[in-house]
């Protein structure tokens, strides 16, 4: 069908400017082509195939996939990400095994509908250095003696008679934290080896002064602790099943904290165990922690020297006889959450926990009450490489009150899912 638009006098504004726009466009484009032109810099495409936003949605690019991008012998050791619009993206360089070279290049964009971004890697020393503003943390505050003020460490192993709770402490807020500027997590360094969360009210970067001088399970100008953890795994922590009973990981021979990044983009811990004794088997386990700026997840991948038939489990507590969700997701997900009056101020907080269909095993629940683990459901893994991962997620609606609704914190999983499932296309 042919469609009769108004005729417009040539010699009008709309006129001069629907003849400017596609010339205006071929400018832009070539200038692109020019910058990615440069000895030093070029060009990668990101798309996203989705009709749904990708607030800052996290690309990571591999040391080797970079290397040959830029195909520079003088490669330096600092790069800068610019979009074709000539914005420069907050971006870092993280050397995730530590032998001094840096693996991965890592960076966010917030992408619409459908967008397809071009971005340019330039190594040119004349681009200055990056201003940044930090959205994540990894912190560790400790002090031997267990007086005076705590101090920042990047690495340490607990001692062996470290009991929990014990005062003075040892560990500032009990042992490692790890935060975006939207929500921080904790894990008790001890062998309740627990998950808690602490809510945020406001946009920051809080670990460094958490739990000095204050209460953090009142109300704070920052946000405060909002989860009750008790003898439950919390808000994601792990255990084994095996004949039907679980084994919290929790004693061990020893136990170790390294700080493996932090920020601005991203923040990742590594927490080692050896000698995790259950029964008459043995087992040594590596957690790697992120949490990525501007999310309330954190992503933990699990590589343990068990065998096919072992069930690793990860789940949430749930105190107050919610009702919880347990369902397959976005076809290639499972979800366990729950979502109700549950925080520690009295008002809605929810919690979901999402791994892949190749790993889920089973959901279940404990008793209420009794020995070991209580007052949580959980999430079976199993693995033949013995590498596991899942996602822990949280909405509290002091943070955004839409948390409050049920439905749309289920749909905001359920986009996590979708885009777990459909990863930013990148391409030279």
């Amino acid at each position: 069908m042919q469609l009769n638009y108004p005729q417009i006098p040539k010699n009008t504004t709309v006129f001069r400017l629907k003849r400017l726009l596609p010339l205006l466009s071929t400018g832009m484009f070539i200038l692109g082509l020019l910058s990615c032109s440069n000895t030093t810099s070029s060009c990668i495409q990101l798309k996203n195939t989705l009709d749904i936003t990708r607030t800052d949605e996290p690309i990571v690019l591999k040391r080797a996939f970079v290397d040959k991008i830029l195909n520079s012998e003088e490669f330096k050791e600092k790069i800068t990400v610019t979009t074709a619009s000539g914005k420069t993206l907050q971006s870092q360089l993280d050397d995730l095994n530590l032998d001094g070279e840096w693996d991965e290049l890592v960076f966010q964009y917030s992408f619409r509908p459908y967008e397809t971004l071009t971005i340019t890697l330039d190594t040119n020393d004349d681009q200055g250095l990056q201003k940044t503003t930090p959205r994540t943390h990894a912190y560790l505050g400790y002090r031997p003696t267990r007086e005076g003020d705590f101090k920042s460490i990047d690495q340490n192993t607990r001692p062996k008679d470290h009991e929990p709770q014990s005062w003075p402490y040892l560990y500032q807020f009990e042992g490692p934290g790890w935060e975006s500027d939207a929500i921080a997590y904790r894990i008790y360094f001890d062998k309740r080896n627990g998950k808690d969360i602490f809510g945020k009210t406001k946009k920051g970067i809080f670990l460094d002064s958490i739990g000095l001088g204050e209460n953090y399970h009142k109300l704070q100008p920052w946000g405060m602790d909002v989860l009750k953890v008790g003898k439950s795994l919390g808000a994601g922590s792990l255990a084994m099943l095996k004949n039907d009973s679980l084994y919290r990981l929790g004693q061990t021979k020893s136990s170790s904290y390294k700080k493996i990044a932090d920020g601005p983009v991203r923040a990742i811990i590594k927490l080692k165990y050896k000698g995790w004794q259950i029964n008459d088997e043995n087992y040594n386990l590596d957690e790697t922690i992120t949490i990525w700026g501007g999310k309330r997840w954190y992503h933990d991948q699990i590589k343990m020297n068990g065998t096919i038939s072992d069930t690793l489990v990860t789940g949430i507590v749930n105190m107050f006889e919610i009702a919880s969700v347990k369902k397959p997701i976005a076809t290639s997900h499972y979800l366990l959450a729950n979502h109700g009056k549950q925080s520690e101020n009295n008002d809605i907080l929810g919690m979901a926990v999402l791994t892949t269909k190749e790993q889920f095993t089973s959901f279940g629940s404990t008793p209420n009450k009794g020995k070991g683990i209580t007052q949580t459901d959980y999430i079976g893994l199993q693995s033949k490489s013995g590498s596991y991962q899942f996602y822990f997620y949280t909405g509290w609606e002091l943070d955004d009150p839409k948390f409050a609704d049920k439905d749309y914190f289920l749909k905001t999983i359920k986009h996590e899912a979708t885009k777990l499932a459909n990863p930013i296309q990148i391409t030279m």
